[in-house]
């Protein structure tokens, strides 16, 4: 059963009583209300007119909702389908058009904010003025919120564990907004059991659960989407510095190509310096931001035909101070009987990260009933050799975890396409 996410359409036929499931025929529509869901969150309970009935679905659902159900089968189950509201593709490509010239790789705004960390101190401990009291202010945030960023981040020891790897998967901020959900619920909940009288907050406020601080959520401080959009909102806010600068251009001035000429000065005041790297940071976050959404999109786009469930996912980590990412693609694909769901369930893994000094490298990994596939790509030859020495260990490996290596190989090229949405991707049409 599919449960879109946002539904307006009044109720109409759940308030006749002479509804019945029993005469619901294939192809008939109608409306059903949710109204209880169990402890396992899949199992749902709905009603349709004055009948009851349980279903189950893998789409987040609110007690409550009223939804619009297709009867696709009758014979020896019932199964309803909603379809997307009809806007859905138009806010899907409006989205894209937005997010796709601003993404850039998750991992780029790390280097310029360790470089405004630093501009931050070399300007508190060098600057022979006092400083106004709302950038020290403002300073002392964007420190505070740094510090928080970098050591929140996984380093490539903690993603070669299991532990590490699946808390990285949590915090990359894909699944920052099903999170919120989840605890907003949970807290309306909770305020109904006690019965205090509060007023509750209104369904999908996320603002309330990032800034109230009466209910601190802890996901809050370790996703790296919620990081992210506190450093926006911050740099948003960010006062303009006051520069004492010459209002002339001297002769030792330097030439910047496509930029006005910049005097020493200039490039060599602290101030200044914190100024643009401030407007880099945001560039760099909003960038970072716009590929996580984008990436959001992409994972909640089910495909409408067959049963595959697709998420994307790019961590970034940190390896020997330098700034480095991980893109993911996992692929579910359910068995078409359900009966037969947990012996026929298949998932595919893709991975591709570039490396310095070894280039680019992509993986795809296939598993089904035990059995494991891999077939591994390398640009660089000498990576594909340093892959191939390696390849009966990650056999031994995969032995270890109780699954069985069958075709396992190593080969040099770019190998398939994983990341369809790149930064250069065009959004625009030369075709007349």
């Amino acid at each position: 059963m599919e449960i879109p996410r946002n539904f307006t359409s009044p109720l109409l036929d759940t308030g006749k009583p002479t509804l019945s499931i029993d005469k619901l025929q294939t192809g008939q529509s109608t409306y059903a209300k949710i109204i209880d869901q169990l402890p396992n969150k899949t199992d749902i309970i709905l009603r349709i007119g004055k009948q009851t009935l349980q279903a189950r679905t893998e789409v987040p659902v609110t007690v409550g909702e009223t939804v619009k159900v297709t009867v696709e089968k009758t014979a020896s189950e019932l199964i309803l389908k909603i379809k997307p509201p009809a806007q859905q593709t138009s806010v899907i490509d409006s989205s894209l058009r937005q997010l796709i010239p601003k993404q850039t790789a998750v991992s780029e705004f790390q280097q310029t904010l360790k470089q405004v960390f630093t501009s931050i101190n070399q300007l508190t401990f060098t600057s022979q003025q006092p400083q106004p009291q709302d950038l020290t202010s403002q300073s002392a945030k964007l420190k505070r919120l740094a510090i928080n960023i970098l050591l929140t981040l996984p380093d490539r020891q903690k993603l070669t564990s299991s532990e590490g790897f699946k808390s990285a998967l949590q915090n990359s901020g894909v699944f920052l907004e099903p999170k919120l959900r989840q605890a907003l619920l949970a807290n309306i909940s909770t305020l109904e059991g006690h019965n205090h009288g509060i007023k509750k907050p209104p369904l999908g406020s996320q603002n309330h659960l990032l800034t109230n601080s009466q209910s601190p959520i802890a996901f809050t401080q370790v996703d790296l989407k919620s990081n992210l959009i506190k450093l926006i909102q911050l740099l948003k806010s960010w006062p303009k510095i006051p520069a004492t600068l010459p209002q002339q251009v001297s002769e030792n001035s330097l030439l910047i190509p496509n930029k006005s000429p910049v005097t020493v000065a200039q490039a060599t005041n602290p101030a200044l310096i914190l100024e643009n790297q401030i407007k880099e940071l945001m560039s760099k976050t909003e960038g970072a931001v716009a590929k996580i959404t984008l990436n959001q999109l992409a994972s909640s786009n089910t495909e409408q035909t067959g049963n595959r469930q697709t998420w994307q996912i790019e961590i970034p980590f940190l390896s020997n101070q330098s700034s480095e990412s991980v893109f993911l693609q996992i692929e579910r694909e359910d068995a078409p009987n359900a009966q037969h769901q947990e012996e026929e369930q298949k998932w595919t893994i893709s991975l591709e990260m570039n490396p310095p000094k070894l280039g680019l490298i992509k993986n795809k990994l296939s598993l089904n009933k035990q059995h494991v596939n891999a077939d591994f790509w390398a640009e660089n030859p000498e990576t594909r050799d340093l892959i191939q020495q390696h390849l009966d260990v990650f056999k031994k490996q995969l032995i270890r975890a109780n699954l069985q290596p069958e075709h396992i190989q190593a080969s040099n090229g770019t190998g398939p396409i994983i990341q369809k949405l790149q930064p250069s991707t065009s959004i625009l049409s030369e075709k007349a």
